[in-house]
């Protein structure tokens, strides 16, 4: 068995997902990783809602690399642009929790309630900040960009509801004995950079059909990474402080710097950026973009009725060196005392060796890890617009994620549906975003673009209405174009 990917938690938190075996998921631990992650003040991957049809579309360009076509009318920069995502359909948060600035650890039916809907317990997370960022043309023909991106992902979940309403700090007497049960379960997360290099070109354009396709060539650095991952756990509590037994596999991959993420001293977390454990790879994108001008005149401006777009994304991996204690091992342990099996502030490697000892865990047939593989967030993306006049637009954006859980948890972004009304011209422009997000979750926000400036979020709206958060997210950046004025025909002027 083998999985692809650890977790950066906070600090006072971290340790006990990794070393715990109670269970993959525990209701005090997914809080603080949400409001870790809105703290974070980084900016993500998906500019849900954000127009694609006018002024720049360098902003789009790593998404899919046929928007660097958008350059034939003119240079295109991007100085740079973040954005963050982070939900969970398991907890909502009281939003004055969030607003006086997350103040103490949180209380369960206080600050954050359980969801007690019967579906899967999932939650996720995306940080990104990108630029700078350039496209231009060529001879006319061919049009060149390129961009740099970190980006940070976490996933987490597959617990059914049974299993997430038997698992916390304090589980009710009534509960003990139960047996708990996971299957395919896990927390995973990935930190990595890129430097992506886009060609593209229109192969066709007869005035009335317009047709675009690109591709992006990307140089990965992978810097942290992680995962624990079961294919099969049984768990059953015998009191509030003691663990009747625990039986399954569990596998745990980590690299060497993820132990300055689980200490107790928060400024390790802080260097451990700066100790780059993964290797190198490649990357590749491949988009495509279709659009119908009803007039089709070449001597004026002509705005198309509706465009297509679609795209594969993030097709690749980067290798690891796995830290001391990677691997498989099989648990068998019985009626121990929590606080004789999990203890605070040791190095993963040493909590690891130190079950073994004691017996309670073992490795599977010696398998031991020594490196690991990361796949990228392979994702299938399309966006279809229409123009019912020339200042409003409708438009769809669907993003579905396309890795697998074959013996791991997915290393992905959170699939989502959108929908976005929008108003205004190349100069002023407001959208209204309705998404549903991952697994039941629906937000609306808004979106602003002022000339080159724009900034969004698809769930402010959301959390002005309602006095408790599922969702949170937004972005910003800044993209100018340089336009040619002997090519500035056309819908992108």
């Amino acid at each position: 068995m083998r999985i692809e990917i650890i977790s950066n938690l906070p600090h006072h938190n971290k340790r006990l997902v990794i070393y715990s075996m109670r269970g993959i998921f525990k209701t005090s631990l997914l809080t603080p990783i949400i409001l870790l992650l809105i703290n974070q003040h980084g900016l993500a991957q998906q500019f849900i809602g954000l127009n694609t049809t006018k002024y720049a579309g360098i902003q789009h360009m790593a998404t899919n690399p046929a928007w660097v076509n958008t350059c034939d009318k003119g240079t295109e920069v991007m100085l740079f642009s973040a954005n963050v995502l982070a939900g969970t359909n398991a907890y909502s948060v009281r939003k004055k929790f969030v607003f006086e600035g997350f103040n103490g650890q949180g209380l369960p039916g206080v600050d954050y309630f359980p969801d007690e809907q019967r579906y899967q317990k999932h939650l996720w997370a995306n940080l990104e900040i990108n630029g700078p960022a350039f496209s231009t043309t060529y001879k006319d023909v061919h049009h060149v960009g390129m961009f740099t991106r970190v980006r940070q992902l976490y996933r987490a979940g597959n617990i059914t509801s049974s299993e997430f309403l038997l698992i916390g700090n304090k589980v009710p007497e009534i509960y003990n004995g139960q047996n708990v049960d996971f299957k395919k379960a896990g927390f995973t997360t990935h930190t990595f950079a890129e430097v992506g290099f886009t060609y593209g070109q229109t192969i066709r354009d007869d005035n009335y059909h317009i047709a675009r396709v690109g591709v992006s060539l990307k140089y990965l650095m992978g810097f942290v990474a992680g995962s624990i991952y079961t294919e099969s756990l049984q768990y059953q509590q015998k009191s509030a402080d003691s663990i009747g037994y625990i039986k399954g596999d569990l596998t745990i991959l980590y690299t060497h710097n993820m132990n300055s993420f689980i200490d107790a001293n928060v400024q390790n977390d802080i260097t451990g950026w700066f100790q780059r454990a993964g290797r190198w790879g490649l990357g590749l994108d491949i988009g495509g973009q279709y659009e119908y001008h009803p007039d089709g005149n070449p001597n004026k401006e002509t705005p198309y009725l509706f465009s297509i777009a679609a795209s594969i994304t993030d097709i690749g991996s980067i290798g690891y060196v796995a830290d001391t204690g990677s691997g498989t091992y099989e648990l068998n342990i019985a009626n121990i005392d929590t606080a004789q099996f999990l203890k605070r502030y040791e190095d993963i490697d040493q909590y690891l060796i130190r079950l073994q000892q004691d017996t309670a865990i073992n490795a599977h047939n010696g398998d031991i890890a020594q490196k690991f593989r990361v796949g990228l967030p392979t994702a299938f993306r399309l966006n279809i617009d229409y123009n019912a006049t020339d200042k409003l637009n409708f438009a769809v954006n669907i993003l579905l994620n396309m890795r697998g859980s074959r013996k791991l948890y997915k290393p992905a972004y959170v699939s989502y549906f959108n929908f976005t009304p929008s108003y205004g011209g190349k100069n002023f422009k407001v959208g209204l975003p309705f998404s549903v997000i991952g697994y039941q979750t629906f937000a609306i926000g808004t979106v602003l673009q002022v000339g080159p400036f724009y900034m969004g979020s698809t769930s402010v709206l959301s959390m002005l209405m309602s006095s408790r958060l599922r969702n949170i997210d937004g972005y910003v950046g800044f993209a100018y174009k340089f336009i040619d004025k002997k090519k500035q025909f056309g819908y992108y002027k």
